[in-house]
């Protein structure tokens, strides 16, 4: 049989379509075409850098409005001293008005953005409100300490119980530390915690001592027994010692009353004057120096205006007394009770009796400076001045028209009256004439002068034209 020939291939297999291979090679960017490919690269590079700018912009200033209202949340939960109960109060309240928020924003991806940021302010808000709780838990303990310290206090400075007094200051003590316990107080603030205790309770008995009997050497014992000078610098001593003494001295210095006692302040003044702490330094110095001499002045100019009020009050007892007799007097022989007046004297005995206290207490008040002579002057004068009106009411009494008088006298009477009455119209007539016109009125039935004269004048009128 023939062989059929057989060859080796020297190539790899291919599906390759057969082709010319030539070295010609052409560029990407020959054609028009190709060639705007790197300007729409970089246009579409810009159109996302400015799409991501603003919505970093939207999602910046939603955070910034969002935040305004969870610092208000923040704010009301400023004075809650359980921080676990201001966590979860601030906690309902932030999701709710971020959901709210969130909730009204349709592009995704500012919300996300929005989101991102809040997480990483929610942390911060997280530790200022346990910040704030602590703070309001150290203030609002140390309200309470305070409170109770000034109570304690309180009680010291009114007790004359040494036991009581070591209790009450030792208990305050207690209460500082136990304070600096709870909130980790360095010792140095404590030290300074205690001083003031020291410093307080100190100045509370210079309080008690002073312008008492012995009351400076008291107050130096105890400054002396306590070592005052470590815990109250000799300012703040002074200053202690001049404003108790200044309380003591207000005490005894009140002007017109009669338990006041200006001799005793004057002594106290002397003591403070002379006061020295055991270390040499003098209670009058600087500014305390100032103030002494100006109170000194102050209750010498006062003692003299005392001693004037009361002299004068003791001869306003004298003046009123003697005042009330000639009243009673007047009164009686107007209506005496015991011979059974009638009732319009009895109505006139009261009336007078009114005007009287009004005219003696008026003359008292604008003439502080009248002698009790001139006093007792005035008083008869009124007594008189009253009998004689209370007399000629009595006489023009309406009751009984008692008018028999001359022509002429009723005709000057009767324009006496007119003029008065266009007086009282006109505002200008004397006070004392127009309670002349009141009490006749009232004497003979009549309310008011307008109504008395509608009468009185008519029946004048027709007395002398007749």
């Amino acid at each position: 049989m023939p062989k059929i020939p057989t060859f080796t291939a020297q190539g790899r297999p291919t599906t390759d379509a057969p082709s010319v291979r030539t070295g010609i090679q052409l560029s990407p960017t020959a054609t028009p075409a190709a060639g705007l490919l790197p300007s729409l690269n970089a246009l579409t590079d810009y159109s996302i850098k400015k799409r991501d700018t603003a919505e970093k912009v939207e999602a910046a200033k939603k955070v910034f409005e969002i935040k305004g209202e969870l610092d208000k949340y923040l704010e009301s939960e400023k004075q809650n001293i359980n921080d676990e109960d201001a966590i979860n109060n601030f906690k309902t309240k932030y999701n709710n008005y971020v959901n709210q928020q969130l909730g009204g924003i349709k592009n995704n991806r500012v919300k996300k953005r929005i989101q991102q940021n809040l997480d990483l302010e929610y942390s911060e808000y997280v530790y200022n409100i346990k910040n704030n709780s602590y703070k309001a838990l150290e203030t609002e303990s140390l309200t309470v300490i305070n409170n109770e310290i000034n109570s304690l206090s309180g009680k010291y400075a009114t007790s004359d119980n040494p036991i009581l007094k070591v209790k009450y200051k030792t208990q305050a003590k207690e209460k500082v530390r136990q304070f600096a316990e709870d909130f980790d107080l360095p010792k140095n603030v404590l030290d300074k915690k205690l001083e003031a205790i020291d410093r307080n309770f100190l100045l509370a008995d210079i309080q008690q001592f002073a312008g008492k009997t012995n009351g400076a050497s008291e107050i130096k014992n105890l400054d002396d027994a306590l070592n005052g000078t470590k815990f109250l610098n000799d300012q703040d001593f002074a200053s202690g010692v001049y404003n108790s003494y200044l309380q003591s001295i207000s005490e005894i210095t009140i002007k017109g009353d009669p338990n006041s006692d200006y001799d005793r302040a004057i002594e106290l003044i002397d003591e403070l004057k002379e006061f020295e702490r055991s270390n040499g330094y003098k209670v009058k110095t600087g500014d305390i120096s100032v103030k002494i001499d100006e109170l000194e002045q102050k209750i010498i100019n006062e003692q003299i205006s005392h001693d004037n009020i009361i002299k004068s009050q003791g001869e306003n007892q004298l003046f009123y007394g003697y005042a009330n007799d000639l009243k009673d007097s007047l009164s009686k022989s107007i209506a005496d009770p015991f011979a059974q007046p009638e009732l319009q004297d009895r109505i006139a005995a009261v009336e007078i009796e009114q005007e009287f206290d009004r005219r003696i207490k008026e003359y008292a008040l604008a003439n502080p400076k009248a002698t009790l002579a001139e006093k007792r002057a005035y008083a008869r004068s009124t007594t008189y001045f009253l009998q004689n009106q209370y007399e000629n009411n009595k006489i023009e009494k309406l009751s009984t028209f008692n008018l028999q008088q001359s022509d002429t006298d009723i005709l000057s009477k009767y324009n006496d009256t007119v003029a008065d009455m266009k007086q009282l119209s006109e505002g200008k007539l004397d006070q004392d004439t127009i309670q002349y016109y009141e009490s006749l009125a009232r004497v003979n039935g009549y309310q008011d002068i307008q109504s008395f004269m509608n009468d009185y004048l008519p029946l004048l009128k027709s007395q002398f034209e007749g």
